[in-house]
C-alpha cells in the first residue's frame, strides 16, 4: 500500500513517506487535532486481515502506549481505516484491505544502523548510547514488554539521546517461533530471513541462542541483542557474521565474536567483560536485568579512561602532569609497566606494549578533509604523523585555536612543542640525519630544523595540485607528487625532474615511500578519482625505471625492517614477505589492524589519495590513528523555486549524490550520480513516482550525464580501468554503457538533432579544455572544434535553437560569463559584471541565468538572471540577484560543470542539497604499538 500526500487516516493527514520500516511503511502526517507531526506505520496485510492478530495487537498496543520513558518513541494511537478517500474526499487506488495503523513520535536524527555506515563510535559516546538503550529496556521490561527485535535499525539517534523504535511490536504481530534450523533451506538464496509468519522473529544477527532455535524468549534476549549493538558501536563490525544464514545461526549458536581489545587496542577490559556477559550462550549466564546493565554501563562512562589510555595529559593553561586515576593496586602496576617499557631506551623486548601518546598542548590532530561537510578528522589527505630516526619522537600536524602547524612530541615529554613559523602544513617528513622537517604550506615545499628554527623555502610550489606524498632520498633532496600527476625528484641543488609519468589507463602516481638503499621506489597508481578498488602498488628500480605492479586493490605501501611490506586496503593495514633486492613478494598478504584512518573520500578528486595515518618506527614502534572507513556525506535532491525556497523530492532517499543534477527533455526523470567508496554509479529518478533513484551503472566512474533528444538514453563522461572515455547508456539500464569517443571529453550541453557540446582536455585541473562538438552520424562519431583559444572556457550552454553559444572564461582575469552568436566571429559579448560561473538558458531562450562566484559568509551563493535579446549583437540586461542557495559545502559554483537544472517553466531549479553529518570529536591522542615487529612475524612470517 503506498499512501500520496493529503491522504487521510482519520484525523491524520499523510504529508509525505519516511521509508519503509520493519514491518509496514512509514510515513509524516500532521494531527490535525493537536496541530503536531506524528509518525504513521502501516502494517501489513496479514496483520489487518485476521481478526483474531487485530484483537490481539489491540489488546497488547495499549500496553505498549502505557510506557513513557524519555529513550522510548511514544505511541499515541492505533487506528484502522480503508484509505480510501484522500483530504478532499476523492476516490484514491488502494488495496482494497482496511489499514490497521499506529501512531508514534516524530523523530528527527539518524537510525544507529546509518550511524554505524560511517563506522564505529568513539568510547564514551558508544557507552553513552548503551546506557540509554538499557534503561528503556528496563523501564520495558518491569511493564512486562520485551522489545524482541532490538537491532541498529530500531535505534534512533536524537539531539535528546537515543530512542527505540518497534518497541515490543515484534510481539504484537503474533508470529509464531520456529527453530531457525527449519530455514535452512532457503539459506543459500537468502541473504537475510524474512519476518514471516511461522518463521523465527527478530533480524538474525542480533537474535539469542534461544532464539535462533525457535525456544521462548524472555527479557535476557534484549539483553544479547544489546551486547551485540555494543560490539558494533565499538567495533564498527557486527559481533557475529556468515557468508549464509547457515553459516551465520552457526556462529551464533556455538562461536565467540573476537575480543574487542583485538578490534580496539584501546578498549577497557571492563568493556570486554560487560559486552562478553551480555553475549552469554547460556541466559542463565548473562546479566540478570537491564536494571544491572545500566548501572554497570553508568560505571564504566565514569571509569573507562582510567585503562583506555596510557599517558601524560596535562590540563589546559598548565604544563603539570595530570594525575592517574586507577582503578586498584593491579591497573596501576600495569600501567606503570607500560610507561616503563615505553620510556626506556631502545632493547629487545619480547611482548608488546599497546599505549596512547596525547597531543597538548595541541587541542586536536589535524589530518585534513574526509568528507565536504565534516570537521579535520582522521583520514585526511595527506600524512599527518611520522617518526624520527632514533624512534624516539613522532613529528604530526597539529591544531590549536583554529591554527594548524608543526609539532614535536618526544616518548619521555610531558608535551608536545610546536614548530613556530609552520602555520599551514602538511605532510611532515623528517630527514635521514633527523635535522630537518619538510612540509608543504602555502603553495611551497619548505623546511624547518627539527630542533626549531628559520624556516627554508626548498621549491616553489603549484597551488593547484598540493602534493600527497612526500619523501626525502639519500643525498638530502625530495621526492614528491607533483605535476602532471606523477612522482618528481626535487635536488637539494638542482632543478627538479620527473621519476614517473603516468601512463595509460593511469589517473596519477601518489604517496611515494623509498626501499633500502634508495635504489627502488614504491609508489600507488590511481586508476580512479573519487572511489576504490582497482588501485595498485608499483615499485620501480631509479637507475632504469622498470616497473613492477606488486599489488592491487592496495595504497599507501612501505617497507618497514621486518622484511614486510605494509599497506592498506580501505582502511585495514595488511602486510606481506618482501624482498626489496629483487622488488618480489614472497608469500600471501595478511591483514594485521583494522581501523586504521586512511584518505578514502574528500571534496576534490585530488583529495582522494589513500594517505594512511600511520607510522612505524626503526626500532619496530607502529604509530597510527584509528578511524572507521567514512563515506561520502550524505545530501538530497531538492528543487528551489525564484525565491530561494527548498522543497525535498519526494522519495528520494539521502544518499551521496554529486552536485550534478539533469533534467530529461520530457520533464519525467532526473539523472544524478551517486558517490560511493568502490563507485561513481549513473541513477535515473522517476518524477513522476515517489520512488528511489534506480543505478544503471555498476562498474567505474560516471560523470557529469546528459539527456539525448527522446529521453531514451544518456550521454556521460565513463573512467574505467584507468581509461576515459564519452560513453552512452539507454535509460532503461538494460544494456551496459557504449563507448562512443575515447578520451576525456565531458559532455556539457545537447542540441536537438543530438549534437553534443563537450570540453575535451586530459588533465582539465592543470590545463585549459577546449570546446568540441561531437556528431555521430551512421554509428560513427566525429569530433570537430567548436571554440579554442588560451583562456579557460568551460561548460558550453547551447541555446534551444542552436543559434547561441554561453559559458564562463577567465580571459578578463576571473570567470565571467559570456554569450556569441554560433556558428560566426562576432565578438563575445559580456553576461556577468562581477563574476559568473554554472550558466544556463532559461527554457524560454529570454533569460541567462548564472551563480556569481561571490560566498557569502552563511556559505551561500547568489542565483542571478539577466534578460536576453537576440541580435547583433545580442542584448543583455542587468544581472539582478534571485536568491541565495544553501546547500552547505557543495557550492552551485562548482567546476567544471552546472551543478543544477532548470524546470520547464522557469520557475524552478533542482540541485543537490548536503545533509549535515554528526559533529566528528576531536583525535587527541596516537596510538602506540611497541615491539610490534614481533606481532608481524607472528602473525606474518618471513623467510630468511
Amino acid at each position: 500500500m503506498s499512501l500520496s500526500p493529503g491522504t487521510r487516516l482519520g484525523p491524520y493527514e499523510i504529508t509525505g513517506p519516511i521509508g519503509a520500516g520493519g514491518m509496514g511503511e512509514v510515513y509524516k502526517a500532521k494531527d490535525t487535532r493537536l496541530d503536531r507531526s506524528v509518525a504513521i506505520k502501516i502494517l501489513p496485510a496479514e496483520v489487518s486481515a485476521d481478526p483474531d492478530r487485530r484483537a490481539r495487537f489491540e489488546r497488547e498496543a495499549k500496553t505498549i502506549a502505557g510506557l513513557t520513558h524519555p529513550h522510548i518513541c511514544t505511541l499515541y494511537d492505533v487506528g484502522e481505516q480503508d484509505p480510501s478517500t484522500d483530504s478532499t474526499g476523492s476516490p484514491q487506488t488502494g488495496s482494497g484491505q482496511a489499514a490497521l495503523y499506529l501512531v508514534m513520535e516524530h523523530l528527527t536524527g539518524e537510525t544507529l544502523a546509518q550511524r554505524l555506515e560511517k563506522g564505529p563510535l568513539p568510547l564514551q559516546q558508544a557507552l553513552t548510547v548503551a546506557t540509554e538503550i538499557a534503561d528503556a529496556l528496563s523501564a520495558a521490561h518491569r511493564q512486562g514488554v520485551i522489545h524482541r527485535d532490538l537491532k541498529p535499525g530500531n535505534v534512533m539517534l536524537t539531539k535528546a539521546g537515543a530512542k527505540l523504535l518497534d518497541f515490543g511490536l515484534a510481539k504484537l504481530m503474533g508470529h509464531g517461533e520456529q527453530a531457525a534450523v527449519t530455514l535452512l533451506s532457503a539459506a543459500p538464496t537468502e541473504r537475510t530471513p524474512q519476518t514471516a509468519e511461522g518463521t523465527i522473529v527478530g533480524t538474525l544477527q542480533y537474535m539469542a541462542p534461544e532464539q535462533v532455535e525457535g525456544k521462548p524468549a524472555d527479557a535476557r534476549a534484549d539483553l544479547w541483542a544489546l551486547g551485540a549493538i555494543l560490539y558494533e558501536m565499538l567495533t564498527g563490525k557486527r559481533a557475529f557474521e556468515g557468508a549464509s544464514a547457515a553459516s551465520l545461526i552457526g556462529h551464533i549458536m556455538h562461536a565467540e565474536p573476537a575480543a574487542l581489545a583485538t578490534l580496539q587496542p584501546l578498549t577497557p577490559p571492563s568493556v570486554d567483560r560487560m559486552v562478553k556477559r551480555c553475549l552469554a550462550k547460556v541466559p542463565e549466564d548473562r546479566w540478570d536485568s537491564a536494571h544491572d546493565v545500566a548501572d554497570e554501563l553508568r560505571w564504566l562512562r565514569e571509569t573507562s579512561g582510567v585503562d583506555a589510555v596510557v599517558g601524560a595529559q596535562p590540563r589546559r593553561g598548565g604544563v603539570l602532569r595530570a594525575a592517574l586515576v586507577v582503578a586498584g593496586a593491579l591497573a596501576m602496576a600495569i600501567i606503570g609497566a607500560g610507561l616503563i617499557w615505553l620510556l626506556r631506551p631502545a632493547a629487545p623486548v619480547t611482548s608488546m606494549v599497546r599505549s596512547a601518546l596525547f597531543v597538548n598542548p595541541a587541542e586536536e590532530l589535524n589530518t585534513g578533509r574526509i568528507g565536504l561537510n565534516v570537521a579535520p578528522t582522521p583520514g585526511g589527505s595527506r600524512t599527518a604523523l611520522t617518526w624520527t630516526p632514533d624512534g624516539q619522537a613522532l613529528v604530526f600536524v597539529g591544531r590549536t585555536g583554529g591554527v594548524q602547524q608543526l609539532y614535536v612530541r618526544r616518548l619521555d615529554a610531558d608535551a608536545a612543542r610546536p614548530l613556530d613559523h609552520t602555520e599551514g602544513a602538511w605532510g611532515p617528513a623528517v630527514s635521514p640525519d633527523g635535522q630537518w622537517v619538510a612540509f608543504w604550506s602555502g603553495g611551497t615545499i619548505k623546511k624547518v630544523p627539527v630542533a626549531g628554527g628559520p624556516v627554508v623555502e626548498v621549491a616553489p610550489g603549484n597551488k593547484r595540485l598540493q602534493p600527497r606524498g612526500l619523501v626525502w632520498d639519500a643525498h638530502g633532496g625530495l621526492l614528491v607528487e607533483w605535476e602532471e600527476g606523477g612522482i618528481w625528484t626535487m635536488p637539494s641543488d638542482g632543478k627538479p625532474a620527473p621519476l614517473t609519468t603516468v601512463g595509460e589507463g593511469e589517473v596519477r602516481h601518489v604517496l611515494p615511500s623509498l626501499l633500502p638503499g634508495g635504489r627502488g621506489l614504491l609508489y600507488t597508481v590511481r586508476k580512479r578519482r573519487w572511489s576504490w578498488g582497482d588501485e595498485a602498488v608499483v615499485a620501480q628500480t631509479l637507475a632504469t625505471g622498470a616497473r613492477k605492479i606488486l599489488l592491487t586493490d592496495a595504497a599507501d605501501a612501505r617497507y618497514v625492517a621486518s622484511g614486510h611490506l605494509v599497506f592498506l586496503r580501505r582502511g585495514t593495514l595488511w602486510a606481506v614477505p618482501f624482498d626489496p633486492g629483487r622488488l618480489e613478494l614472497q608469500g600471501q598478504a595478511v591483514p594485521v589492524l583494522d581501523g586504521v584512518a586512511q584518505a578514502l573520500s574528500g571534496s576534490h578528486a585530488s583529495d582522494v589519495a589513500g594517505a594512511g595515518q600511520f607510522a612505524i618506527s626503526a626500532t619496530g614502534t607502529l604509530a597510527y590513528l584509528p578511524s572507521p572507513i567514512i563515506d561520502y556525506p550524505r545530501s538530497r535532491l531538492v528543487t528551489v523555486d525564484r525565491h530561494g525556497t527548498v522543497t525535498p523530492l519526494p522519495g528520494a532517499a539521502e544518499r551521496s549524490y554529486n552536485p550534478l543534477v539533469r533534467l530529461s527533455p520530457d520533464q519525467r526523470r532526473l539523472a544524478v550520480t551517486v558517490r560511493t567508496l568502490t563507485n561513481v554509479g549513473l541513477w535515473v529518478m522517476d518524477l513522476t513516482r515517489p520512488e528511489p533513484p534506480v543505478r544503471l551503472t555498476t562498474d567505474g566512474e560516471v560523470d557529469n550525464p546528459m539527456w539525448l533528444p527522446g529521453a531514451q538514453a544518456l550521454a556521460f563522461s565513463w573512467l574505467t580501468n584507468g581509461t576515459w572515455a564519452l560513453a552512452t547508456q539507454a535509460a532503461d539500464g538494460m544494456t551496459p554503457p557504449q563507448v562512443l569517443v575515447p578520451g576525456h571529453v565531458m559532455p556539457s550541453s545537447v542540441w536537438p538533432d543530438g549534437r553534443i557540446a563537450a570540453v575535451r582536455g586530459t588533465r582539465m585541473e592543470v590545463g585549459n579544455p577546449d570546446m568540441v562538438i561531437v556528431t555521430v552520424e551512421n554509428g560513427i562519431a566525429r569530433v570537430e572544434p567548436l571554440l579554442q583559444t588560451p583562456n579557460n572556457e568551460q561548460q558550453p550552454q547551447l541555446s534551444r535553437d542552436g543559434r547561441w553559444l554561453l559559458y564562463p572564461s577567465n580571459v578578463s582575469g576571473q570567470f565571467e560569463i559570456y554569450v556569441r552568436a554560433t556558428p560566426g566571429s562576432d565578438a563575445p559579448v559580456p553576461v556577468s559584471t562581477d563574476s559568473g560561473f554554472n550558466a544556463a538558458w532559461h527554457p524560454n531562450g529570454r533569460e541567462i541565468l548564472f551563480v556569481a562566484l561571490r560566498r557569502d559568509p552563511a556559505g551561500k551563493y547568489p542565483m542571478m538572471a539577466a534578460a536576453f535579446t537576440p541580435g547583433s549583437p545580442p542584448t543583455i540586461g542587468r544581472p539582478r540577484e534571485l536568491f541565495r542557495f544553501d546547500n552547505g559545502d557543495l557550492p552551485m559554483a562548482c567546476t567544471p560543470f552546472r551543478c543544477y537544472d532548470v524546470a520547464p517553466d522557469g520557475q524552478r531549479f533542482y540541485a543537490v542539497q548536503s545533509v549535515a553529518s554528526p559533529p566528528v570529536p576531536p583525535v587527541t591522542h596516537i596510538n602506540l604499538i611497541q615491539n610490534w615487529f614481533e606481532e608481524l612475524k607472528a602473525k606474518v612470517s618471513v623467510k630468511r
